[in-house]
């Protein structure tokens, strides 16, 4: 294996290694020290010809999860999506962020570190702010569009409004996850998220319903 190769290997380990270990015990809390133990490396020097500190590692996280949230949207066909299932589940499909399998349980750290540190970390609440629900409404708005476009909801259906309602339960979903008493808390038994947002598509397309068949 090249070195370049090796290198591409080891950064993708601290970063994997990093997102469990910050989730775990928070970003502030973690130490440089620990993960490079954890990470198997020599000594944190090893560690700093990947990443300048533990601040670029996070970083480097946030920026791999918006940009990978950004590329699945593009690219999924969203008119297909919605002449094929013109419901709340076909609005909820185009919404709904999808990670190779493989890397699930590193995007999933990754998300639960952002709640977690949302509120007092700048960077990272500049990062949910500016990239995470702003992309999300940019997403919600480009649906919207796309469902007046086809007929399913009236052409003076308000984006800005449905846009907004939608933002508001993504933020609610942050912040119970955040506290530990969302979906994935034990005992849960309140509503999903996903049911929710399912609910919240439904009164739209009841109350906006357009002419296509």
């Amino acid at each position: 294996m090249s070195n370049v190769s090796q290198g591409n290997v080891t950064k993708q380990k601290i970063l994997e290694r990093a997102a469990s270990l910050f989730a775990e015990k928070g970003f502030t809390e973690a130490s440089i020290r620990e993960l490079t133990k954890d990470v198997g490396l020599k000594n944190p020097a090893s560690l700093y010809n990947h990443f300048s500190s533990k601040n670029a590692i996070l970083e480097h996280m946030l920026e791999e999860y918006t940009d990978n949230n950004i590329d699945v949207f593009e690219h999924r066909n969203i008119t297909e999506i919605l002449q094929a299932n013109p419901t709340a589940d076909g609005v909820l499909s185009c919404l709904q962020i999808s990670y190779p399998k493989d890397r699930i349980d590193y995007y999933l750290d990754v998300l639960c570190v952002m709640l977690q540190e949302q509120l007092r970390n700048p960077l990272v609440c500049k990062y949910v702010s500016d990239q995470i629900i702003l992309r999300a409404e940019v997403n919600m708005g480009k649906v919207i569009e796309k469902l007046k476009e086809l007929g399913i909801v009236r052409p003076d259906t308000d984006p800005d409004y449905w846009v907004k309602l939608v933002s508001s339960l993504f933020y609610s979903f942050a912040t119970r996850r955040m506290l530990g008493i969302g979906d994935n808390a034990q005992g849960y038994t309140g509503r999903s998220m996903e049911e929710m947002l399912r609910e919240t598509f439904e009164i739209m397309l009841a109350r906006c319903g357009g002419t296509a068949a």
